[in-house]
């Protein structure tokens, strides 16, 4: 029994082994098939993928599987064997897996998905689309997914099911994982070949335009004088290397467009073109041509049967016109022609073969300006030669004295008014003296009469390409202008001109410039006097009629409440022993009334003199300014004008302080001024800034805010400037244009009557003829700037 047991042994351990190697023989022989169909389609991919399905199908004893590749995180299906029709028509919409099912997880890197029952995992119990069709239609049950990686980049997924629940061996995963890999392979062998196959046809087309290129360019070198071979090789070239069974090159003849060249046409539309559009004007935009030189572009027409514009049906009829397109000749934006071809079928021509007419067009237009210059050329030395001799007439008739040095800067030639002007005998000029011979002539003769300029000269004679521009006098009187301009090649020109007259009559008309200018000025100051004059004069009768108006009545109001409160303190003592009389509560209420009687009086008498303190404010914005004028010092007049501001501004409030802080010049010099006129401009600008500062500081500004008034003095030579600056509450922006108007406050109604800073604008540019500015921020700060001119 022992021994028959071992033989059991022996024959299952065998039974193993020849399973084991049939196997592995069968997954190396579905290998080598699988690498074979590879090798023999490099470039096609479908017949890789059904071969490996077939092989992986049969080795893992699956009915069904199929290849998806991923396009921007979409799977697309490639190949499928074995699976339901429903479920294949399902697969060829691409979809974006859900993250839970097996191919979002391997695009969140798992390399091997294995399910053991569709049916029965999350996905399909969440309802995922894909899940449940997976199952329903597809029939799904125990699936592996089997991820395709290239450097841990998802390409697709292999996916091999069964439909039952019967979990994969781990060989059968691993022969799975193996097809994947050979996939990947696939995939790239296939890529790499496209490309290579791609750069080997681009460049094939480059090397064929750049022969073409080169064989046009040799046709234009050697055809220097003759435009027409050049143009029949452009045209035969560019047919031929884009593929189109016409070309042609129109000319721009004025207003006609003429053909100078054409390559492939049909006799019968040649002679239509020849006869019909040949010497007509410029076409319209019905033909590729017209259109062409109309729009001064490329213009490309894939289909010329169905464009909405072309209108030449003999194109289409006689040339079989399919497709057309057009480039312009255009020489500094301005077209001389249109390089046309065309295909007798509708296929559009590539980017790259429209960039290589673009540059045949390019070569047509060098060649074409060629012809054109070298014809000029010749037309223009066959004028200069007929015009030699006038110009040597000219030349020695000219107005200016001209005289031609060379590069070895010696005397070539000079025409008679360069030896009239400068008095130059034969001989001199006969021996072709050189530059430094001739100066040194001059200066010998006393021409030059300052030694920086016969240095600067001397110096010209070292740098002759330098050019010089002067103006001399000769020891005569005369004013000459002498101009060197260097000559290409080496040497110089000297330009000698008489502007003696001219100078004199510039002379004379830059005195009677000045003297208009004067005059100008003197007007513009007397108009402006006078504008300003009738502005205060009726400023002054409007004042005077309101005071005439206000101050009698004002005066009554005033007197009568003194006079009242007198009688009411009269009143007071004279009835005191018939108050002492009274009960208390009746003593109180007489009390009262007096005491409220007088406080009534006390505000009449206030506001009587706050308006009586107007009226004499606008009496004396309506006199004007004036004052007697004397050098001060202003830094010492500002500063008395701050201390009296200042305590001022203590007197009537007690509570009030602020940081005075100055940034004077003490270089400033004395300066010429009105004092008295000063100092009310800076007392106006100074109880501004005050008041500013504390409106500031009482609406809440905050216990670290300071008060601070800053004023600034700066000598600008011809001017003195002063800065008044305030961290106060500031101006805004619509009302800063309104300041200096008489009779316009930013203060409330009865703190302010309107005309501190229009007397102050008065006084500095009516009275000074200086400037007042304002730059403010509100919030902030405000600055005025002063700037007195020094007279």
């Amino acid at each position: 029994m022992r021994t028959f047991a071992d033989q059991a042994v022996i024959a299952i351990e065998n039974t193993r082994l020849i399973t084991e190697t049939r196997e592995a023989l069968e997954q190396q022989t579905a290998t080598a098939e699988v690498l074979q169909v590879i090798n023999s389609s490099p470039g096609d991919l479908t017949p890789v993928f059904d071969a490996m399905l077939e092989k992986a199908l049969r080795l893992c004893e699956a009915p069904c599987g199929h290849f998806r590749m991923l396009d921007r995180e979409l799977l697309r299906l490639v190949a499928a064997r074995g699976v339901p029709e429903a479920y294949a028509e399902f697969l060829r919409t691409p979809v974006r897996p859900h993250p839970d099912n097996p191919l979002g997880r391997m695009l969140r890197g798992e390399r091997v998905v294995v399910v053991l029952d569709a049916a029965d995992d999350e996905p399909y119990r969440a309802g995922d689309p894909l899940r449940r069709a997976y199952v329903e239609l597809g029939g799904a049950r125990s699936a592996v997914n089997v991820a395709l990686l290239k450097d841990d980049q998802l390409l697709g997924t292999l996916t091999v099911y069964r439909k039952e629940v019967r979990p994969f061996s781990d060989k059968q995963i691993a022969l799975l994982q193996n097809f994947a890999a050979q996939a990947v392979i696939a995939m790239e062998n296939a890529r790499l070949l496209g490309e290579l196959r791609e750069r080997t046809g681009d460049l094939q087309k480059s090397l064929e335009y750049q022969t073409a290129t080169g064989d046009v360019l040799k046709v234009i070198s050697r055809s220097t004088f003759d435009l027409q071979p050049v143009l029949d090789t452009l045209v035969e070239a560019a047919a031929q290397v884009c593929a189109a069974d016409m070309a042609m090159i129109f000319r721009h003849d004025g207003e006609m467009l003429r053909l100078a060249a054409n390559f492939g046409f049909p006799p019968k539309f040649e002679a239509f073109i020849r006869n019909n559009l040949e010497g007509s004007a410029v076409p319209g935009r019905g033909s590729i041509t017209g259109r062409t030189a109309i729009e001064r572009r490329i213009v490309h027409i894939p289909d010329v049967v169905s464009d909405p514009e072309f209108d030449v049906p003999e194109a289409i009829t006689l040339g079989k016109m399919g497709t057309a397109l057009g480039v312009p000749l255009l020489r500094e934006g301005e077209p001389i022609g249109v390089i046309a071809l065309s295909r007798q079928r509708v296929e559009p021509f590539t980017d790259q073969q429209i960039e290589l007419i673009r540059t045949f067009a390019d070569q047509a237009v060098i060649a074409i300006e060629n012809a054109r210059l070298l014809n000029e050329l010749r037309d223009r030395t066959e004028e200069l030669t007929r015009r030699q001799d006038e110009l040597r007439v000219t030349f020695d008739n000219m107005g200016d004295g001209v005289a031609m040095f060379d590069r070895e800067l010696r005397l070539t030639a000079w025409n008679l008014n360069f030896q009239q002007i400068l008095d130059l005998p034969d001989a001199v000029l006969a021996g072709r003296p050189s530059y430094a011979q001739y100066f040194g002539y001059l200066a010998d003769r006393g021409e030059y009469g300052s030694a920086d300029l016969e240095v600067e000269l001397s110096r010209a004679v070292e740098d002759a390409d330098r050019e010089m521009r002067l103006e001399r006098t000769r020891p005569d009187g005369r004013v000459i202008e002498v101009r060197r301009n260097a000559v290409p090649g080496g040497g110089f020109v000297l330009i000698y001109s008489d502007i003696t007259e001219r100078k004199h009559a510039e002379e004379q008309i830059r005195t009677a410039r000045d003297a208009a200018e004067r005059a100008l000025c003197e007007l513009q100051t007397a108009q402006a006097s006078l504008v300003h004059a009738q502005k205060m004069a009726a400023l002054g009768q409007l004042t005077a009629g309101i005071a005439h108006e206000i101050k009698n009545p004002l005066n009554f109001v005033n007197n009568f409440a003194e006079l009242s409160g007198e009688l009411l303190l009269e009143l007071k003592e004279t009835t005191a022993p018939a108050v002492a009389a009274l009960g208390e509560d009746e003593r109180a209420a007489v009390d009262e009334v007096v005491g409220m009687l007088r406080g009534n009086l006390d505000k009449i008498a206030e506001h009587g003199k706050r308006a009586d303190g107007i009226v004499k404010s606008m009496l004396e914005h309506s006199r004007g300014v004036s004052g007697e004028r004397r050098v001060v010092d202003l830094n010492a007049l500002i500063e008395e004008a701050l201390n009296l501001a200042y305590h001022g501004a203590r007197a009537q409030d007690a509570s009030f302080n602020i940081t005075l802080e100055r940034d004077f010049d003490r270089g400033l010099a004395p300066t010429e001024l009105s004092p008295q006129e000063v100092t009310r401009v800076f007392l106006n600008l100074f109880g501004n800034g005050f008041y500013a500062t504390t409106k500031r500081q009482r609406d809440g500004a905050g216990p670290e805010f300071r008060p601070t008034l800053t004023v600034a003095t700066r000598d600008l030579g011809d001017a003195v400037e002063v800065r008044v600056r305030d961290n106060g509450t500031g101006i805004p922006l619509n009302i800063r244009d309104k300041l200096f108007q008489p009779f316009f406050t930013t203060k409330p109604t009865g703190e302010g009557t309107g005309l501190g800073l229009s007397i102050s604008y008065d006084i500095v540019t009516q009275q000074h003829g200086g400037t007042i500015t304002v730059e403010s921020e509100p919030g902030a700060f405000t600055e005025f700037t002063i700037r007195l001119p020094r007279h």
